[in-house]
């Protein structure tokens, strides 16, 4: 939901502000990005819309924080493939795969804000 200046509540679909971003976006930037819609919906329907509007969507049910990375993986490696990217991507990515602690890792959008402060 957004308020306007005037105090009016209106929703806005988070896939379509995404899709309009990278549309806005010059294609060298948008090239660079991953956008994920967190789905309100998990409908065959919904999934697709998504699918189309960002690179990827995650499910409405929670993620436990142990799980974070293997559901993210496929979705940042489909989207910058090692055969296209290379070590630009995943630095180190064959030299070293450290194990990530649990409590590194974010799981809530607020979360996920105080790991990028």
């Amino acid at each position: 939901d957004v308020v306007d200046e005037n105090d009016m509540h209106q929703s806005i679909s988070g896939s379509l502000c995404v899709e309009n971003i990278r549309q806005r976006l010059p294609y060298e930037l948008e090239r660079r990005m991953l956008s994920i819609v967190r789905s309100a919906n998990d409908s065959s329907t919904d999934i697709s819309i998504y699918s189309t509007r960002a690179h990827g969507f995650l499910p409405k049910a929670p993620i436990r924080r142990e799980k974070v990375n293997e559901t993210i993986a496929p979705l940042w490696l489909k989207r910058f493939p090692l055969s296209e990217f290379g070590d630009s991507v995943c630095p180190n990515a064959v030299d070293e795969m450290m194990p990530i602690a649990s409590e590194e890792l974010a799981c809530t959008p607020e979360d996920i804000a105080q790991k990028l402060d």
